[in-house]
């Protein structure tokens, strides 16, 4: 019976290994993601608010890289608008994949902190949330395995006590 539980033991930690080793092969190396793509603020960052509220923008990805961002309608004040563009703010985001998006530190524009911290943060913010959709993380996958085998070992575990008691 001894060897039985041991055996029971080993195919549980088994299966848990190559539980993990999917997960990681499956999700870790995701390379599904598109490569390009149109994302907008709007709905994701209208808490942010600039000097009049939040800047709406539309953010193109080509290549896997933030290709342009055009800021659309909103209620700015046009003279500090214009100071954040002339700056070269968004340009900064440029050439930037949105995960390195999402984690680059850029200082706002001096004259119209207001509306560059907006879309410092709208564009952040938003390269975050497509990163995390098109790049799930693989941890979630290895919890959920060794949960599973878990279950199976306990299984197991009760099924070895029932027969020994017999």
């Amino acid at each position: 019976m001894k060897t039985i539980r041991i055996l029971n033991y080993i195919f549980v930690a088994a299966l848990g290994f190559f539980a993990v080793m999917f997960a990681i092969d499956r999700f870790g190396n995701d390379t599904t993601a598109p490569s390009e793509a149109t994302l907008y603020t709007a709905e994701h960052c209208s808490d942010i608010i600039g000097y009049h509220g939040p800047i709406p923008m539309e953010i193109n990805i080509v290549d896997g890289k933030i290709a342009q961002i055009s800021i659309l309608e909103n209620d700015e004040t046009p003279r500090f608008l214009r100071t954040v563009v002339e700056s070269g703010l968004v340009e900064r985001f440029y050439g930037l994949t949105p995960r390195e998006a999402s984690k680059i530190e850029i200082d706002a524009v001096s004259g119209a902190t207001f509306s560059s911290n907006a879309i410092i943060e709208s564009v952040k913010r938003r390269m975050a949330i497509y990163d995390k959709a098109v790049n799930p993380s693989p941890w979630s996958w290895q919890l959920l395995g060794i949960i599973g085998c878990t279950v199976v070992l306990c299984i197991l575990s009760v099924c070895g006590k029932k027969s020994q008691s017999r």
